[in-house]
């Protein structure tokens, strides 16, 4: 799949609701809080429980459909929004929701069809109105998707997100001075979106008011270091304004970025065509975690714990997530899962004797690394790890 075609279903996946919304809502707080912690399963399991409760709630039926979504369990998510739906017929949230997940099942036109039915049916729903925009213009439906769009900042003002989109509508179509009216009109509703500022700094790209993008593009990258996008428009407006050393520099950072976005693009879109499949999201984490997206990863690898219990590398780099943060007793408990679940996985004795030699158990450690080393006996890392914990606990013994 083209990135740009995937970045622009991920757009209408990650489209978020308007603050204003007046769907049904879930009665179940601590349900919600707890699908966005992981493990899935368990949130699955608690909104299933919900549902034998209540079999006839919508609500609880759309929830369960939402945890499904949420790990990638697209099948089973489309027939419990579907349950919702036939329950509760004029169900707009859920309609709407369903609406993404065929997206991501590339049921394009059946999307498209269940939007343009929702927003007869509740023409009032900013939220769908703004997802309609999305599927349009994901269609080079520009014109169409300019009129949802406005239709959704018609209905709230302060929709950032859709007066955003529809910059990139006006954007598509040259009207560039729109654009830009747009764009301001986004962050006049949250300045610290880096992508309301890259929007803007492009439309004052496409009008050669050079020294103007950058500066906003520079904002864009000081909010999201990580944005490929504003990297290389940044890259260009600098090189326009005869800043030729910089103006490299963010186009070099710019290839870069889009080498791993486009490599997260492809596992991702692996991840629809097969859901359970651990190791894509071990690797969708661990590239997570190179970039520096910790929170992203820590949720690929419970996603991979998920669907095998005994996989150790994912416990490995969980904790390595958690020694980052110097919560050392946590890191090594999930070492030590790791081994559990796998005693010849070198890397997690690795790690566990790093840890302990952070708690100063020197003999524990020692013991630690000796045990990877019987595995892997030339591993230069280990054999250094073994020299320095006999180091420190003879010198800690010569102080006793």
């Amino acid at each position: 799949m083209p990135l740009l075609c995937y970045l622009s279903i991920l757009a209408l996946v990650a489209c978020q609701e308007p603050p204003n919304d007046h769907q049904p809502r879930p009665t179940d707080a601590a349900l919600a809080s707890r699908r966005h912690q992981g493990p899935y399963t368990t949130a699955i399991a608690a909104a299933k429980r919900a549902v034998e409760r209540d079999p006839n709630s919508a609500v609880a039926h759309r929830n369960l459909a939402d945890a499904y979504a949420r790990d990638s369990k697209m099948t089973e998510a489309l027939e419990a929004y579907q349950q919702a739906i036939a329950l509760q017929p004029d169900y707009a949230k859920a309609q709407t929701e369903l609406a993404i997940v065929l997206t991501r099942l590339n049921r394009h036109a059946e999307a498209l069809a269940l939007l343009e039915e929702v927003t007869r049916a509740t023409p009032d729903y900013a939220w769908a109105q703004m997802a309609l925009g999305l599927l349009y213009f994901r269609q080079a439906q520009y014109e169409q998707a300019v009129a949802a769009y406005g239709r959704a900042v018609a209905l709230q003002d302060d929709y950032g997100e859709a007066w955003y989109n529809l910059g990139e509508a006006h954007l598509k179509l040259n009207d560039y001075a729109a654009a830009e009216a747009a764009y301001a009109r986004a962050l006049a509703a949250d300045s610290t979106v880096a992508k309301y500022h890259y929007g803007l700094g492009t439309a004052l790209y496409k009008r050669r008011e050079y020294a103007a993008a950058i500066v906003e593009l520079q904002r864009a990258v000081a909010l999201d270091s990580l944005f490929a996008r504003a990297r290389f428009s940044l890259g260009n407006a600098l090189l326009r304004s005869g800043q030729q050393e910089e103006g490299r520099r963010q186009l070099a950072l710019y290839n870069e970025l889009e080498k791993q976005e486009k490599l997260l693009a492809g596992l991702r879109t692996t991840l629809i065509r097969t859901p359970d499949k651990t190791e894509l999201y071990h690797k969708i984490g661990a590239l997570y975690g190179q970039r520096g997206q910790y929170e992203e990863a820590r949720l690929y690898y419970l996603q991979a714990l998920d669907r095998n219990p005994n996989f150790a590398p994912s416990y490995h780099n969980l904790g390595n997530l958690y020694l980052r943060r110097r919560q050392v007793p946590e890191a090594m408990s999930l070492f030590r899962q790791a081994l559990r679940a796998d005693s010849t996985y070198v890397l997690a004795h690795l790690a566990l004797g790093n840890a302990l030699m952070m708690q100063e158990a020197f003999v524990q450690a020692l013991a630690s690394y000796e045990r990877g080393l019987h595995f892997e006996p030339d591993n230069a890392r280990l054999q250094r790890g073994a020299a320095l914990a006999r180091k420190f606990n003879a010198a800690s013994q010569t102080q006793d």
